[in-house]
Formats: C-alpha cells, structure tokens, sequence
C-alpha cells in the first residue's frame, strides 16, 4: 500500500468491494512497507507502525479481504569511509526483544477481537539466529500466518524457518532471480528453484509479483507448465 493511489488514507473501500464484486475476485493486501518498522530503535516509530497496521486492518475489514502481508522492517546501516558497513549483531537482541514483546502482544490483542484478520509475516531482510528465535516463539505462542517469498529467499540468509512452518504459509510471492539481487524477474529467467514449494499440499495463495504486464504473463505461463509437469 505504498502506492499513492493504494495508501489506505486515500483507498475508497466501497471502491474495492465493487471491484470484488464485479470480477469475483479476492482481496489480499499488503500493508506500507515504508510507512512500518517493527524493528526500530525507536519505541515511537515502532508504535506508530502498529497503529499504522491497525487502520491497514480496518481497511482490510471494510473490503472483506482475505488477509494482509506486512513486512517485519530493517535495522540501518551506515555509509563511511570504508563504504557501506551494517553488522546485525548490533540489533541482534534488539531485534529479538521487540519482535518476542511488542509484535506478541500485538498479535494476541488482534487475535481477541471477533473481527480478527489474518495476519500473514513475510520473509523479507536477512534474520539472524535470535530473530528467526523471536519468530519461531510468536508463532508458536499466537495465531501468527506466514507469507512466504521465493525470491528473497533465494538472496537472504535465515528464511528457512518459513519453509519450517509452511503449514502456516497462507501466500506465496513468486519471482525470480539469480541470487545475488531481488530484481522482480519473470519466473524461468533466474535460477530460483520452485521445487522448495510444497504445492501439492499446498492451499493458500499464490501471487506472482512482477513489476509489468508481459513478465506477469510470461510467469503465469511457466508456472502453469512447472504444476502441469508436477509428479
């Protein structure tokens, strides 16, 4: 919800459900990913981003969506001399206290409300072993659903804890790339292996997020081929 046009504050809901209603389609959401920080240093940006999240969930409600994803944030790095320098053992413990307390608690006062929505984390930046700690204990201690991102999990390290957990992957980000960066390419122009997916059993959803129209037809088309062939 990045986009100027998609931001919640300027989203017309009744827009959205005559839009469902028309295509018979569903509504999944992604919360801002600019306007959120779940890890920062600063307890007041961190609150502000959960009453970010909170209107991104009375919108999601109002258009009968099925779930949002949002994105966990960052920690800074710092340009000096030397070039670009970031050490995540600076936040390790920050990140683990934050994530365990605050995104917990947040999650079991939504989980109280008849109007809950599903809340899905999606793997993002790099984790280290007490963030992918603090993750591990919220999803076994709330209702916590996942989205799952094949390309960066094809560039970051510390994502394997979402393929651990696939049985609470409620949707799947397809793309591709070879590794070294999250270009967005069609599917079949990387080197990502689709075969980490258990899509046999899987049931949730599957968005493929490409940047334009001929790369989301070109993915749609290899994917449809890749399930064909699926023994």
């Amino acid at each position: 919800m990045d986009h100027p046009h998609f931001y919640h504050e300027n989203l017309n809901y009744a827009e959205v459900l005559e839009l469902k209603g028309s295509y018979d389609i569903d509504v999944l959401i992604h919360a801002s990913a600019t306007a959120t920080n779940f890890i920062s240093l600063s307890s007041e940006m961190r609150k502000a981003s959960y009453r970010e999240l909170e209107k991104t969930i009375f919108l999601a409600n109002r258009c009968e969506a099925e779930l949002i994803t949002f994105h966990l944030g960052w920690n800074p790095g710092f340009i000096t001399s030397k070039g670009f320098i970031f050490k995540p053992e600076w936040y390790s413990e920050h990140n683990y206290r934050v994530i365990k307390e605050e995104m917990g608690k947040f999650l079991k006062e939504i989980e109280s409300r008849d109007n809950s929505m599903m809340l899905c984390l999606e793997n993002t930046i790099g984790m280290d072993e007490r963030t992918e700690k603090a993750i591990e204990e919220i999803i076994h201690e709330t209702d916590l659903r996942l989205t799952f991102d094949i390309g960066h999990w094809n560039v970051k390290p510390g994502h394997d804890i979402f393929l651990k957990h696939f049985d609470r992957v409620e949707n799947i980000h397809l793309h591709d790339n070879k590794g070294d960066y999250d270009t967005h390419m069609a599917l079949g122009r990387g080197n990502i292996d689709l075969g980490i997916i258990p899509f046999k059993e899987y049931r949730g959803f599957v968005t493929l997020e490409l940047r334009d129209e001929k790369a989301i037809v070109e993915s749609k088309k290899h994917l449809e081929e890749y399930l064909k062939n699926l023994k």
